[in-house]
């Protein structure tokens, strides 16, 4: 279907922006393999075809049609497509909530008593919400590629997840996400845009300096300092080719000494000076 104002919507600073989409369709041909690792979890639709799913805690589940399944932050899951697979891959912010009153930790943290692995999370959901998925897969090979889309989108699904199941159904679902290190991760996400430092951090998760960078690396596999230096980084890219703010702006909104040391950190991340990344960016734009 093609899009009316397409080059209004394609010209967008926010289309096609992330450099990690929060819906995407996935195709997988016959045999090939599929491998989940994010930081963030992910649910996952299976549109057509079927797989064979291989986690910590499931060992050779075949995986059909219509078939929705949660894959933990830091969990590893490897997919072998049994037939080709098309699928939606949503990637959920840690704020998850199934309306404005009921987060989901809230829910979990009252119905959940065991904290303890729970591994991959599977549904066969509602028929409504089969054809809800299905809905959204066509919207994005619409090329609907937006971040004020996706947030709509997948605050509907959670909506309807919650509206359509029973509550076991729900908790059953969503509890792999509150066991393992959920609670640790989470809490370092919520408080990330507080704090400058590792020490810092390690604070406010009430951990000595050196527990806390024992336990963020078997976590995170990287160290916390690499990590917030990357995490800063991406919020300097977008803000570079999202937002039309001098670089000396910049420069002062992320702490930097002056803008020469911007300069230089841009050189380091993205091999590239924050004017080279803009006019890249707008380059990109002018020939979507």
């Amino acid at each position: 279907m093609k899009l009316c104002h397409s080059d209004e919507h394609i010209s967008c600073s926010q289309h096609s922006y992330s450099q990690e989409r929060k819906i995407e369709i996935i195709e997988v041909r016959k045999g090939s393999i599929y491998q989940v690792f994010s930081e963030k979890n992910q649910l996952i639709f299976i549109v057509k075809g079927s797989l064979n799913l291989l986690s910590k805690k499931i060992h050779n589940r075949n995986i059909k049609e219509c078939e929705l399944i949660l894959v933990p932050i830091h969990r590893t899951c490897i997919m072998t497509a049994l037939k080709d697979v098309s699928m939606v891959v949503i990637k959920l912010d840690f704020n998850i909530a199934f309306c404005e009153y009921l987060p989901l930790d809230l829910l979990l943290e009252k119905h959940v008593k065991s904290k303890e692995d729970a591994g991959i999370g599977l549904l066969k959901p509602h028929q409504k919400i089969i054809d809800y998925v299905n809905t959204i897969g066509d919207y994005i090979a619409d090329e609907l590629d937006c971040p004020y889309y996706y947030d709509l989108k997948i605050r509907e699904l959670l909506f309807y997840i919650r509206t359509y199941h029973d509550k076991k159904q729900v908790l059953n679902f969503f509890k792999s996400i509150y066991s393992g290190d959920y609670a640790f991760s989470s809490t370092i996400y919520r408080h990330l845009d507080e704090v400058r430092t590792v020490k810092e951090l390690a604070d406010r998760l009430n951990y000595s300096l050196s527990g806390f960078e024992k336990k963020f690396k078997r976590v995170f596999d990287i160290s916390p300092y690499r990590w917030m230096q990357e995490q800063r980084a991406k919020k300097i890219f977008k803000e570079i080719t999202c937002t039309k703010k001098s670089f000396t702006e910049l420069a002062f909104e992320f702490d930097f000494s002056s803008p020469a040391h911007f300069n230089d950190f841009c050189k380091q991340f993205f091999q590239n000076t924050p004017g080279g990344l803009r006019r890249e960016n707008e380059a990109r734009l002018q020939t979507d």
